[in-house]
């Protein structure tokens, strides 16, 4: 006789939800999925999906902060994991390319909806975020203003992103060898402005 289905606890719930509906977004926009149609994805009623979120729009915007939550962890985690500056450029560049395969990054990146003004300052304080984090050993190793530090970190930030973006539609590319060739482009760069690159 077939044992019965384990019941979730209200946090596995969640969880469970919350990784169903990233697959589901990042496939179809925050238009393109109904409610209806994650239930069915997830195995529920679409009553239990509103005992956790109030609606979609919140699930979305729950689904966006974990994306900007994990970023920002695997970037920094490159950037305080070594004192060498070289391997934090390769590190942080390396994260880019890691969480690109994650399907946050979609959700963040390539499918947001920009015109929503939460989206859009979500999106943005990740970027801002990050690029505070490489500005921050940019000032401290180059000798370099906050604010023009803070500049470069910008662009390196968004030459990060291009960079993971233009491979997550050429994954033909071997996604290590992107990484090790934007890193050293930045790399070189950032060299002109503190000690001379090795």
């Amino acid at each position: 006789m077939p044992q019965p289905p384990t019941r979730l606890s209200a946090h596995e719930r969640r969880s469970q939800l919350l990784d169903v509906a990233g697959t589901l977004f990042a496939e179809s926009g925050f238009h393109g999925l109904s409610m209806e149609r994650l239930a069915e994805a997830a195995g529920v009623s679409k009553p239990v999906v509103y005992q956790h979120f109030s609606s979609k729009r919140r699930l979305y915007l729950t689904l966006l902060e974990d994306a900007t939550t994990e970023l920002d962890f695997r970037v920094n985690a490159a950037l305080t994991g070594t004192s060498d500056n070289r391997a934090r450029v390769e590190g942080a560049i390396s994260a880019y390319f890691d969480f690109v395969e994650d399907r946050r990054f979609r959700l963040l990146f390539a499918t947001a909806e920009r015109n929503d003004p939460e989206v859009r300052e979500i999106v943005e304080r990740t970027m801002t975020g990050v690029a505070s984090a490489v500005g921050r050993l940019i000032a401290a190793d180059a000798g370099l203003s906050e604010a023009s530090a803070n500049f470069l970190a910008a662009g390196v930030s968004a030459l990060a992103l291009e960079g993971a973006s233009w491979w997550l539609q050429h994954d033909d590319f071997d996604k290590d060898e992107a990484a090790r060739l934007l890193s050293r482009l930045v790399w070189r760069g950032l060299g002109a402005f503190g000690p001379p690159p090795d």
